[in-house]
């Protein structure tokens, strides 16, 4: 026969100190010590059972759903960003933030000494070519007459080579700085979309590399989730999501691309493209919007516990509470896994459908550990 303990409403409990349920959790996933012959049975009286909050678990259905935070971003490929190409000052901005842009429409207008010494180095490169080309040509003409000498000819064609690839070099780091003339550098939108980063102010001066402007493709958005690492390894690529928008009174449907690598390390989340999915999705969408997204997952069902509902014992054991009459409760040892986010999975020691009390059980544990 099992012991009992009877509960009354007036009884004074002993102060208990809480532990790391947490890290003792972990700490108890592999020990299995055996369990004492007798499980004990605590009595609560009627009025009583209102200091307690008793609920049935249940093992979930398959399908799940993971829910994340998320924002809207140009997907992979679709921002482009533009640069100074060489050290400058900013005289003209011809865009905003947010501004649809064509193709090769002016972003902003810089002024540069190192451009006009470029353009020059240009100029003198052709009129080096002109001079060795000429040269070149007059030693071919004095050899096929006899007066010349085949060392001064090859040397002539050296020269000659080397000013041409002098000028191909000009020419090529002149291309860099666009079409236009003098000391002037004029950014341009490098393909239609809109304006999404702008770094740039009239008057600041930047160095050679200084990324000022992005454009992006407004008509290819996506998704980035951030997902909790427990939760990564029932993702995979291919799995269908549903997005909620703030601009939109229906969800959209979506589509896992890519599981991020990286975790954050303060998070502990991981980022989570998606593509939307539909013809007109892309609709009154801008980058950076926010977003909620649910993945769907397909993984085994497993009941979950609060981790409020479960107690440890000597350092080893886990126990959880299970109402087993109108008023009766024991104690009852369970396997857990790892909590996630203030609920643990229960690999073994209860059944689907069964009453636990998830408020109350230190409480109750004060009383059975009288017979333990």
């Amino acid at each position: 026969m099992r012991d009992q303990a009877v509960l009354f409403p007036s009884a004074t409990f002993p102060k208990l100190r809480l532990r790391s349920t947490a890290a003792l959790l972990a700490a108890a996933l592999c020990a299995l010590p055996a369990l004492s012959e007798t499980t004990p049975v605590v009595k609560v009286q009627p009025s009583a059972m209102r200091m307690l909050e008793v609920a049935a678990v249940q093992a979930p259905e398959k399908g799940q759903v993971v829910w994340a935070p998320a924002h809207v971003e140009f997907m992979p490929g679709q921002l482009d960003t533009v640069a100074s190409p060489l050290q400058a000052r900013v005289v003209t901005l011809h865009v905003q933030l947010g501004q649809t842009v064509k193709a090769g429409a002016p972003l902003a207008t810089l002024v540069s000494a190192e451009a006009l010494r470029t353009r020059h180095e240009v100029q003198a490169a052709r009129l080096a070519l002109g001079t060795a080309q000429a040269e070149y040509k007059r030693h071919q003409d004095m050899v096929a007459r006899g007066v010349g000498t085949e060392v001064e000819l090859r040397a002539a064609q050296a020269h000659f080579k080397e000013a041409e690839q002098e000028l191909a070099r000009a020419n090529g780091t002149a291309a860099l700085l666009g079409g236009d003339t003098g000391d002037r550098i004029v950014l341009r939108a490098p393909r239609d979309g809109v304006v999404a980063q702008f770094q740039a102010n009239l008057g600041m001066q930047v160095e050679q590399g200084a990324v000022l402007f992005a454009v992006g493709n407004s008509k290819s958005l996506g998704l980035v989730a951030n997902v909790f690492e427990m939760d990564l390894p029932n993702l995979k690529v291919g799995s269908t999501a549903r997005v909620e928008l703030p601009v939109r009174t229906e969800p959209v449907q979506a589509k896992v691309l890519q599981i991020g690598a990286v975790v954050d390390a303060e998070s502990r989340r991981a980022p989570i493209l998606l593509s939307l999915q539909g013809a007109d999705v892309q609709d009154n969408l801008r980058a950076g919007m926010q977003a909620r997204v649910g993945i769907a997952v397909d993984r085994p069902p497993q009941m979950m516990v609060p981790i409020g509902a479960v107690l440890i014992k000597d350092e080893s054991r886990t126990v959880v509470f299970v109402q087993t009459a109108e008023h009766s409760f024991e104690a009852r040892r369970v396997v857990l896994g790892l909590p996630v986010r203030g609920w643990v999975p229960v690999i073994s020691g209860l059944k689907d459908g069964e009453r636990i009390v998830v408020r109350g059980a230190l409480m109750l544990d004060g009383a059975a550990s009288q017979m333990l």
